[in-house]
């Protein structure tokens, strides 16, 4: 794997793929050096039984002609049958054999698969080397990049001159989709060879990342922007282990999984990592808690900084009246912290009252480093002498950063005059002023409602700030100047920093954000700036260059990297106006919809300690006040923070999440809290309404999304867990699991149904398991269905393979299975709950 990334400051040693096509000591006389031309392929080896033999011979050449794509890829799936691994009583190319698969696998779904690919033999001792301080030969990836440069000139070469003698456009695009439904039929076979032991899990890893590479290169040449096509590792023992052996927590690697494609993942587990978080090792954390980042108020305790030396330097507490803050906060200001040398030497902090000329940076950390105290508004003098001195490097370094409007991603949207209200002037006079929660939200039941006012005060704080300083243990510890920025977006996507709620809100408000490290802070929004506008650059070169000139770039492996680990920061949610605390109320409907798409996605993977802020977090993150929403009973929090959107995403109805209850216990369409799968924001809006949401059919949809495809089928029988739909007209099968919050459901009575499903538009989609609902249709008004909300499904789209009795009921994998056909439907769905009238009322 070693055409992709891998990260520099590490001590971690890359997965080295062993060579199986080659027998041990019987291939001595095959070339270790060669050109990759096909003409010099014809090469004599001393064993018949070497796979290389297959790969080199001019037998395999005379193979590859100018067919068709579809007839290579026949060719392909031909392979095993040809090799003899298939017999006359058996329909697979499975042994019982691990070491024998996995080679099998090797020489078929890699070296094959790449050779077929190209059009080309492939010289294998090119891509291959001894392993280090061994004989043993492992696979060496570097000259893929080359090869599909080739390729690819070779594909632009064939479309230009196919084009200048029709006069049309070749099928290339076509051709290139029957690639991509191959290579996503290849990964089948990797999830099987994944469940054998060594070495078939590193094998079936190494072709994970070729298909991936392969993918890229293909939607590249045919200008296909769907990045769906690329699939992101949703399982891998091996690189789990990986994971842990590595130093992450558990919870950390539940984050990433299933986020990233193969070459992503496998940097994310190969970046360095402290193997203790504030002195506490991850041996107690579990997938769905990290023990080192979450806090026990009861056993919580403040910390020195780390350079503290108690025994030279007195260390004490210092802090401010937790009354002073709750009486600033009542008052309708946010307290800011000064910074006052006292007569024996020790800096002490005092409250003052913000107004539109200060300036101040606002703290973003995490408890969990040391810097919290849940007893008083104080912390120990060296932590805070240690933050003075943060912040006179950013005021003696920094102001030219921060007075120059770079247009970054902070301030481009937004409004000239806010843009001018956020460059406060310094004044000549002005000390430097801080806000952290540890001594700026008063801490004490008797200042409860001060605390809710102070949570409702966030997005002014942050908003406001001359900048967010971002401050976290394990990041203090790395020095950025020696790491590209890849790894340095990585780094920070991985940090505990990165996991929290709190946090996330507090990037998404700030203007700028600067994070600590060993050596200094980095800017991360100039970073992210720099690289759009190369990425800008690049295309106005692709524009104006040649076939060959293109391909040279044609996988860009550290872009495509980069534009994975520097996602959360790209997708974050942006303030693009604030408004006073008094205009934020429920009766506000917000039309931006994909905010709040930003919103969930960035919270889903997150945590907070106290579970009643999260709803706080979610009201200020989509403009509402969080005071008034904390002000209500808790199960009528989410309730209230949906009603307030006009619009929500329609792939809010495909999650796996618990539900809002209706007066008989019955789930509804509306999730109780941020959970489940990633929300999709290409699939189009719903409206909401007093008696239910609207959903538009794709006939009436805005064109740039992709609209869900709407089937409906009746059964006369209870609907079980698991069945197959049929779908009238096409060439296609439905197979269909009902979800319930992480458990099977099954419908305990008959009736018409429909299924809610993004409308697959391509092949290669076949096989790939989405998301979708099911509801019940309960009649029509006017030109519309009406229809109650059932749950979330899992849905895998099939060839339709032998005919089955429509109404059948069969046995299959411990589960039941009804076929029924279904037939597509054009009409807009109106979801109402007949019971009641309404889905979520009003507040």
């Amino acid at each position: 794997m070693d055409h992709i990334p891998y990260p520099v400051a590490t001590s971690v040693p890359p997965i080295e793929v062993p060579l199986l096509v080659f027998h041990t000591g019987s291939c001595s006389d095959a070339p270790l050096e060669g050109p990759l031309e096909a003409e010099e392929s014809n090469v004599k080896l001393t064993d018949p039984e070497c796979a290389v033999t297959r790969i080199l011979s001019a037998e395999a050449a005379s193979e590859v002609d100018s067919g068709s794509t579809s007839d290579w890829t026949l060719e392909f799936w031909r392979y095993p049958k040809n090799k003899g691994w298939i017999g006359s009583d058996s329909q697979s190319w499975w042994t019982s054999d691990a070491e024998e698969n996995a080679r099998r696998a090797q020489e078929w779904i890699y070296f094959e698969l790449l050779r077929r690919f190209l059009g080309h033999p492939i010289d294998v001792s090119n891509l291959s080397r001894k392993q280090e301080n061994s004989e043993r030969l492992v696979i060496d990836s570097s000259a893929i990049s080359e090869l599909l440069g080739r390729w690819s000139a070779d594909q632009g070469t064939s479309q230009e001159d196919a084009q200048s003698h029709t006069g049309t456009s070749s099928n290339a695009p076509q051709e290139k989709e029957i690639v991509l439904l191959l290579l996503a039929r290849v990964l089948l076979e990797c999830n099987r060879l994944d469940d054998f032991s060594e070495p078939a899990q590193t094998i079936s890893f190494a072709i994970r990342v070729l298909v991936e590479t392969l993918i890229r290169a293909t939607c590249k040449s045919a200008n296909i922007a769907k990045t769906s096509n690329v699939q992101n590792l949703e399982s891998n023992a091996l690189l789990k282990q990986r994971f842990l052996r590595n130093g992450w927590c558990p919870y950390q690697i539940e984050r990433l999984w299933g986020q990233y494609p193969p070459s992503t993942t496998y940097y994310l587990s190969s970046l360095f990592r402290e193997p203790t978080f504030g002195g506490v090792q991850h041996d107690q954390c579990n997938e769905f808690r990290c023990m080192t980042t979450s806090i026990d108020p009861a056993t919580y305790e403040h910390r020195h900084a780390e350079s503290c030396s108690i025994e030279s330097n007195p260390c004490q507490m210092v802090g401010v009246q937790s009354s002073t803050v709750a009486e600033c906060i009542n008052g309708g200001h946010i307290p800011l912290i000064k910074f006052e040398e006292s007569v024996d030497g020790i800096l002490r902090p005092s409250i003052v009252e913000s107004h539109n000329d200060l300036r101040y940076v606002a703290l973003s950390h995490v408890w969990s480093g040391g810097l919290g105290n849940v007893k008083a508004n104080s912390m120990f003098s060296c932590q805070l002498r240690k933050l003075h001195g943060l912040l006179q490097t950013i005021r003696e370094n920094g102001d030219d950063n921060l007075d120059r409007d770079r247009g970054s991603r902070k301030t481009r949207g937004m409004k000239r005059d806010l843009r001018a209200s956020l460059r406060m002037k310094p004044l000549p006079e002005q000390p430097v002023l801080l806000w952290i929660d540890t001594l700026c939200v008063p801490v004490g039941i008797e200042h409860t409602q001060a605390y809710k006012r102070a949570l409702a005060q966030m997005a002014q704080i942050y908003v406001q700030a001359q900048c967010v300083l971002v401050v976290d243990p394990e990041l203090q510890k790395m020095k950025y100047k020696e790491l590209p920025d890849e790894e340095l977006f990585a780094t920070v996507q991985c940090s505990s920093w990165n996991s929290r709620s709190w946090t996330f809100q507090e990037a998404a408000m700030a203007r700028v954000f600067y994070i600590q490290f060993l050596d200094g802070y980095s800017i991360i929004d100039k970073n992210w700036h720099d690289f759009m506008k190369n990425m800008e650059k690049e295309k106005e070169k692709e524009k104006n260059a040649t076939a060959t000139q293109v391909s040279r770039d044609i996988i860009n492996t550290h872009k495509t990297l980069m534009t994975d680990v520097s996602n959360w920061f790209a997708t974050m949610p942006v303030m693009t106006k604030i408004r006073t605390y008094d205009a934020r109320t429920l009766m506000t409907h917000s039309e931006d919809w994909q905010n709040f798409v930003r919103v969930w996605n960035g919270l889903r993977t997150r945590s907070t300690t106290k579970s009643d802020d999260l709803y706080g977090i979610i009201a200020i993150m989509v403009d509402l006040t969080a005071y008034e929403i904390l002000q209500l009973e808790p199960q009528l929090r989410m309730k209230a923070i949906l009603r307030s959107q006009s619009t929500l995403p329609i792939s809010l109805l495909y999650q796996d999440c618990p539900r809002i209850l209706d007066s008989e216990g019955q789930p509804m369409w509306a999730p109780s809290q941020i959970a489940g799968g990633h929300l999709d924001m290409g699939s189009g809006y719903m409206s909401l309404h007093d008696a239910g949401i609207f959903i538009a059919s794709e006939r009436k949809g805005v064109a740039r999304y992709s609209w869900p495809q709407i089937y409906g089928f009746s059964f006369e029988q209870p609907l079980p867990a698991s069945f197959t739909v049929r779908l009238a007209n096409e060439s296609h099968t439905l197979s269909i699991r009902l979800c319930s919050n992480g458990n099977i459901k099954t419908i305990d009575r008959p009736g018409s149904w429909l299924i809610l499903i993004n409308k697959t538009s391509s092949a290669q989609e076949v096989s790939q398991a989405v998301r979708g609902a099911l509801l019940r249709r309960t009649g029509n008004k006017g030109s519309m269905i009406t229809a109650s909300y059932i749950c979330p499904i899992e849905i895998t789209v099939q060839d339709e393979t032998k005919p089955i009795e429509e109404g059948q009921l069969s046995g299959r994998s411990n589960s039941t299975y009804a076929l029924c056909t279904a037939k597509a439907i054009s009409l807009d769905i109106y979801v109402i709950k007949i019971e009641t009238g309404k889905l979520v009322q009003y507040i």
